[in-house]
């Protein structure tokens, strides 16, 4: 009985933030459909008003060069962007083999730490315990991060 009504409310919870989550994607197409109409009557606008200074001929030269030159620098910041990503990607790929590695070294070295006896013995088998629990906790951790509720992130 009080795992299906564990049960219950964890559904609740979950139709509760995906409707949360509908709700705020009509919203934020609702704000940004608005957004484009007042940018476009604004763009009109300052047509408008340029074609009463220098004429039609300049005036749509003028602003076809202009969403040119913009949809240029969109597309060279996107690249930036993307070599910005694949660059953090490798670098995390890169830690990520690292620590692999440390940790598949120090499994394979704890056997021979173990049978070893002395003040060796007595100080690493503490330090790897100690190594091995920071480790698991960094993993238990950003796993946790990625559990995160969509209102929070929107």
């Amino acid at each position: 009985m009080l795992r299906s009504l564990v049960e219950m409310l964890a559904g609740l919870d979950a139709q509760r933030a995906a409707r949360r989550f509908r709700r705020a994607v009509i919203d934020f197409a609702f704000a940004g459909a608005a957004l484009v109409l007042g940018l476009g009557f604004l763009v009109a606008a300052a047509f408008l008003f340029v074609v009463e200074r220098y004429g039609p001929l300049y005036t749509t030269t003028g602003f076809g060069i202009g969403f040119i030159v913009l949809a240029g620098l969109i597309l060279i910041v996107h690249r930036m962007i993307v070599g910005i990503q694949a660059r953090r990607r490798a670098e995390e790929k890169r830690a990520e083999q690292v620590k692999s590695f440390a940790t598949t070294a120090a499994l394979a070295a704890l056997p021979a730490i173990v049978r070893s006896s002395g003040v060796v013995g007595q100080v690493v088998i503490p330090l790897v315990a100690i190594a091995a629990y920071a480790i698991y906790r960094e993993n238990v951790d950003s796993d946790e991060d990625l559990d995160t509720d969509p209102d929070e992130t929107l």
